[in-house]
């Protein structure tokens, strides 16, 4: 099947007409290729005359033209990646006549789609490389989170600090440096730290787009690495009454998720409302066969020397998510409103707490926590507990046939609370140590101009604002001050066509300004800070059309980010360690660690953080193979990363710590595809990526960074199998390396008696060699039978032990062992 990259452009809707000269052969074929679901137009397919020479490939508004053909009937041969190819038979069509054609998305093809579900986020990253995961591959796992669904997508990975916490990783970067559109905004949450997740429902999303290039241009600051855009529900209107309930159940935590969706849209009337909730208790890692030293190490030893299976005692989530919307359409304006809710109470292991210094460094040694009790559903410290609000109101005025102006808002309210484990008795684990209310307001306002002498572009302007505020009650010093943040932005974009290639240009220009106020650790005095930073970003790119079935894309783009306000100013445990930010550690006079007071922005050496990122993609196919290759080359000045320390002791015990540090860090790498389709019903999928990182500051490696992996995906796919109108068998084995570039180590027991000395600029270490590189093996079944849809999966089918060394609980316990999980959902 012939393919092409194709992207959604959804501001125009109707096809421009193309009209023949004479009833000779110098006649033409015009129409306008959509998809059939959505109907929106498909860009850069691929219309073929068959059995000719002839052809042409749809522009942005997903029309195409073949001049020069005789009046008579032809076959038309219509594709394009990710779609079902289209074979029809064509009429003579008199002058004046245009024809629609739909194409209906092929889901085997998913990992191989590189677009944007609706035109207006394509714009401004059509040269990036780009990957699309819709709602059939994101629902294959409805208990799972952001990072879990995304990790399936070459060059993306996730950090984790256990079983419910991930936050995505783009090629090596993560929290600030991946910006998170949920929405069309960003989301607002506490962004620090890879023990904070975006507070997703995974289940009431209907399309996630990854950018893997710097988007700071077209979306704002923090873009260093990439984007991922979350869409919700697209709010159809003339659709009839649907809805769909569907359950979960997964082995390992014996867990569930249930989940609904209704919706309808009429001629000018749309919405949609959807709900779920997930209860999951202890997870389980494989057995071990344990010693009888390691038994008597254990604090609970109901552990024999040989076991079936490891409990991961405070592992459970529970997990309630609500979202509704509406739509209006009336002559040239369109309303939307969205309104999301996501709460969550997440268990973080109980043994990642240990109560002294020699039971940490057992902790780090033992192959099992130190602490397992008997499964349970109850979820105590330590624990996090989120709730989510999100709200957004959008109006798009479509003045003229191929222009509008789009304004939205948004207001979020990020509710966090941290429970550690409290010996104190006036201070009891009922008070979280950390609880924090963050109000963050989005508003934009984009012109997207008619096309002025070729040029296709828009104008946006952006003002962003985030109010961070601490409760009483944790009698605790704040892990992070008070804080306001007010952003302004404007940029502007423009693409132009030539031939079939595209050249695409941005700049952007923010202004932040940061007010914080928070309090001394040591005299409990308030001190203040203000600072504002500005930068321009820009972006120029450009998409090349080798032939019907190879392109080229490359990309370089800036991206800066502000130091974010933990980054700076953290004091304190957060999850399993203590953290200190720029502003709150320096030595003192006899070369020892001090944080006892706060340094002002102005009076440091600290920097704006700016990246350079240099993106280049190829893709060819044929009729049964399709290759993707994407190299990237990203130099960061003035990198911000956190490293160990040391070790210090807080109320709750022994705890790891860990400075901020700041250099100048360079990352490349590549992300390859292979698809290969042996018939009609079965194919592989084989992907690669790889990321050399380095401190070049210093020249050492960095930390916590994502090692090489491997996978391929073998899928079967049959019509009428049995009882069921269609069914798909999936094998994926994969292998994740070693990580070759970890830094030195220093053993914890070292740490703790001080016998290695340790400064400020001190080579990075870590406490233990990075875990041995680990095969996986996945499968999954799943089905159709008319309205009903389901499927039955294994994960870690071989139950294999493993440590993920980006998964900050690797010092304490292995990762989850097989989990068998069952879905089903009837649709109507």
């Amino acid at each position: 099947m012939y393919k092409a990259i194709i992207s959604f452009l959804l501001f125009t809707l109707y096809p421009i007409a193309f009209f023949a000269q004479n009833q000779n052969c110098n006649c033409c074929i015009y129409g306008t290729v959509l998809d059939k679901e959505l109907g929106n137009p498909i860009a850069f397919a691929t219309v073929l005359i068959k059995s000719s020479e002839k052809y042409a490939i749809t522009d942005e508004k997903g029309n195409f033209k073949i001049d020069n053909v005789c009046p008579e009937t032809y076959v038309l041969v219509i594709s394009s990646l990710g779609y079902v190819e289209l074979t029809t038979q064509t009429q003579q069509y008199n002058s004046g006549q245009a024809s629609n054609f739909y194409l209906t998305e092929d889901l085997t093809t998913l990992n191989e789609v590189t677009v944007n579900a609706e035109g207006k986020k394509e714009k401004g990253t059509q040269t990036i490389s780009q990957i699309k995961l819709n709602k059939a591959d994101i629902n294959t796992l409805p208990t799972g989170t952001l990072g879990t669904s995304l990790s399936q997508v070459e060059g993306v990975s996730f950090a984790a600090t256990g079983t419910n916490v991930q936050i995505p990783i783009i090629h090596g970067l993560s929290g600030n440096r991946v910006l998170v559109l949920n929405n069309d905004l960003k989301h607002g949450f506490q962004n620090w730290g890879s023990e904070h997740a975006p507070e997703i429902d995974i289940n009431a999303v209907n399309n996630i787009t990854v950018i893997k290039g710097a988007g700071g241009v077209r979306f704002g600051p923090e873009a260093l690495s990439g984007v991922i855009l979350i869409e919700p529900n697209p709010l159809l209107l003339n659709k009839e009454l649907y809805g769909n309930v569907g359950i979960g159940l997964e082995s390992n935590g014996r867990g569930g998720n249930t989940n609904f969706e209704i919706g309808r849209g009429t001629e000018k009337w749309s919405y949609f409302l959807n709900g779920s909730f997930t209860k999951i208790g202890d997870r389980f890692a494989p057995g071990v066969n344990l010693t009888d030293e390691e038994i008597a190490n254990l604090q609970v030893s109901n552990l024999g020397p040989t076991e079936p299976r490891v409990n991961l005692t405070n592992t459970g989530k529970e997990e309630f998510a609500f979202s509704i919307g509406a739509r209006h359409r009336v002559d040239d304006w369109d309303f939307k409103a969205y309104y999301s809710l996501v709460d969550q109470n997440l268990g973080l292991l109980f043994a990642s707490f240990p109560d002294s210094g020699p039971a940490l460094s057992r902790a780090f040694d033992s192959p099992v926590p130190l602490f397992i009790d008997s499964f349970s559903y109850d979820i105590s410290s330590p624990r996090e507990k989120t709730q989510h609000h999100l709200t957004k109101a959008e109006i798009d005025w479509f003045y003229a046939d191929d222009a509008k102006f789009t304004f939205r808002a948004g207001a979020q309210l990020n509710k966090r609370q941290e429970f550690a484990i409290r010996t104190s008795s006036e201070r009891s684990e009922q008070n979280p140590i950390i609880d924090l209310d963050l109000i963050t307001y989005d508003y934009q306002l984009e012109w997207e101009h008619p096309d002025w002498k070729g040029l296709d572009g828009f104008v946006g302007f952006q003002y962003f604002t985030q109010n961070n505020d601490n409760n009483d009650g944790t009698f605790n010093i704040p892990f992070v001050p008070n804080y306001n943040t007010f952003r302004y932005g404007i940029f502007v974009v423009e693409k132009l066509n030539i031939g079939s290639n595209t050249l695409e240009a941005g700049i952007r220009y923010d202004i932040e300004t940061n007010d914080v106020r928070g309090e001394n650790n040591v005299t409990r005095e308030i001190f203040r800070d203000r600072y504002t930073f500005s930068n321009f970003t820009a972006s120029l790119g450009y998409q090349w059309r080798i032939s019907n079935n190879s392109s080229f894309k490359t990309n370089v783009g800036s991206a800066f980010r502000t130091p974010n306000v933990a980054e700076l100013f953290s004091f304190g445990q957060s999850g399993f360690y203590s953290l200190f930010g720029l502003l709150r550690i320096k030595t003192d006079e006899n070369g020892d660690l001090n944080a006892n007071e706060v340094i002002l922005l102005a009076d440091s050496d600290v920097e704006i953080e700016t990246g350079y990122k240099l993106t280049n993609e190829f893709r060819t196919s044929n009729e049964t193979d399709a290759h993707a290759i994407t190299t990237y080359i990203n130099y960061i000045e003035n990198f911000v990363f956190d490293r160990p320390i040391g070790v210090t002791t807080r109320f709750s015990g022994p705890v790891v710590v860990q400075i901020v540090d700041q250099e100048d860090a360079l990352f490349l790498g590549l992300d390859y595809t292979w698809k290969k389709e042996f018939s009609e019903k079965f194919n592989t999928t084989f992907g690669l990526s790889y990321l050399w990182s380095r401190n070049v500051g210093k020249n050492e490696p960095l930390i916590r960074q994502p090692p090489i992996s491997t996978n391929i995906l073998f899928e079967w796919i049959e019509k009428e199998f049995w009882i069921f109108d269609s069914c798909k068998f999936t094998l994926r084995p994969s292998y994740t390396f070693e990580q070759f570039q970890a830094p030195r180590v220093i053993p914890i027991s070292e740490v703790i008696d001080e016998s290695t000395e340790l400064t400020l600029e001190s080579e990075i270490f870590d406490f233990i060699n990075p875990p041995d590189g680990y095969f996986l093996l996945d499968a999954s079944w799943s089905f159709k039978k008319k309205n009903l849809e389901g499927g039955l999966a294994i994960q870690n089918a071989l139950n294999t032990r493993y440590r993920n060394y980006l998964n900050d609980l690797r010092y304490f316990a292995d990762e989850l062992g097989i989990n068998v999980l069952l879905t089903l959902n009837y649709k109507f």
